[in-house]
């Protein structure tokens, strides 16, 4: 990739995004995604849009923008997407008795 980074303002503060952008396999620009598994939490990375298509001919690519995280970042990000998402939960069960 050539171009290097930008920080731009986001709802959550600063970050830095490509200025140039990737062009995988099929010869389409790749997507910065954000990964959300419990090995790599918030990290994102250049993925192809056709990846796992139905439609069209599935794409591998795949190339990490961020750093890996450490140990310690990982664990307390884990902990608060745990939160949420059992914030969520209880979120949709209160609807449901309301409805």
């Amino acid at each position: 990739m050539e171009g290097g980074l930008r920080r731009v303002a986001t709802h959550m503060g600063e970050m830095e995004e490509p200025i140039a952008i990737l062009i995988c396999g099929c010869g389409v620009p790749a997507h910065l995604r954000t990964s959300w598994s419990n090995d790599n939490p918030g990290r994102r990375f250049f993925g192809c849009k056709n990846h796992g298509s139905l439609v069209y001919q599935p794409c591998r690519f795949f190339s990490w923008f961020d750093p890996p995280m450490p140990p310690h970042a990982k664990v307390v990000l884990l902990g608060l997407l745990k939160r949420i998402r059992a914030n969520e939960v209880v979120e949709l069960d209160e609807i449901e008795i309301l409805e």
